[in-house]
């Protein structure tokens, strides 16, 4: 059961929003840094006399940035990619526990992700990226990566708690558990 997050309350809807606003601003600031790196390349620097290299760079960190934040995003609204051959083929009850060893597969992805991450993190931090950003590091670019996944964690979490909830109380199996 996916809810909106019109209908959650406290932290929860705040943490939906924040990651909505968040991951939206993230987007529309790569999209103005990629508009901006092709406007000055392509009309203004008919001279040669203005250049925004830092464009380019901020434009591919914004990219990994904006795919890990939308990944947990996509986890949240449940829209990440599926192949529902198998599953819709099986009752409603035993979809849930497949889904519960999806979400245990996700979760121990997720931390070695993030456990390798943090440590990329920890030996990158004083790297420099490139000459465009002086003072971003390649270590400050990985922080990225466990961001995104610790939302994604957090959001498998919450979906665990729906899927025990539904196996405890077969009577209120949702809807999107029925339907397929």
């Amino acid at each position: 059961m996916v809810t909106k997050v019109s209908e959650k309350r406290g932290i929860l809807r705040f943490v939906d929003v924040f990651a909505d606003v968040v991951g939206g601003i993230a987007l529309a600031f790569m999209v103005f840094c990629v508009l901006l790196q092709v406007f000055v390349r392509y009309f203004v620097n008919l001279m040669r006399v203005v250049s925004f290299a830092w464009t380019e760079e901020m434009a591919r960190f914004l990219l990994i940035f904006v795919t890990f934040w939308g990944a947990a995003i996509a986890m949240r609204r449940r829209e990440h990619i599926t192949i529902p051959i198998l599953i819709d083929r099986v009752s409603p009850r035993v979809r849930l526990f497949l889904r519960l060893v999806f979400i245990a597969i996700m979760g121990f992805f997720l931390a070695v992700v993030i456990v390798g991450s943090t440590t990329m993190m920890r030996v990158t931090w004083r790297t420099p990226v490139g000459s465009g950003i002086s003072w971003l590091t390649v270590g400050r670019v990985y922080i990225f990566v466990p961001l995104g996944c610790g939302l994604m964690v957090l959001y498998l979490v919450l979906w665990t708690a729906e899927v025990l909830r539904e196996l405890k109380y077969p009577e209120h199996i949702s809807q999107e558990t029925k339907e397929k």
